[in-house]
């Protein structure tokens, strides 16, 4: 699967999480789910339920953070680094 796609998919996975949120796919790739949206505890499981389902991969433990998944580009940074397989203390988290 190509960035794009990964995107596509991301972009439409967040908006069904946050279908009162307001804003649409080109918008959600700029906002932080937690500020923003108000990302609590049970969404980001949520949100992890759904990467792993819709992108068929496991997120490690110690990637289970809520700084790897607070924006689109953190979360697609983490889908591409568990999918290329790399570990987390790779990943760098992007912070708005």
């Amino acid at each position: 699967m190509d960035r794009k796609e990964i995107e596509t998919k991301l972009a439409y996975m967040l908006l069904e999480l946050f279908p009162d949120s307001g804003v649409d796919a080109d918008i959600i790739k700029y906002v932080d789910l937690v500020d923003d949206l108000g990302m609590d505890s049970i969404t980001f499981v949520s949100i992890i339920i759904e990467i792993e389902s819709t992108f068929d991969i496991t997120v490690p433990d110690d990637m289970l953070v809520m700084d790897y998944f607070k924006s689109f580009e953190a979360i697609l940074d983490s889908i591409e680094k568990i999918t290329s397989g790399s570990d987390a203390d790779n990943v760098e988290v992007k912070q708005l």
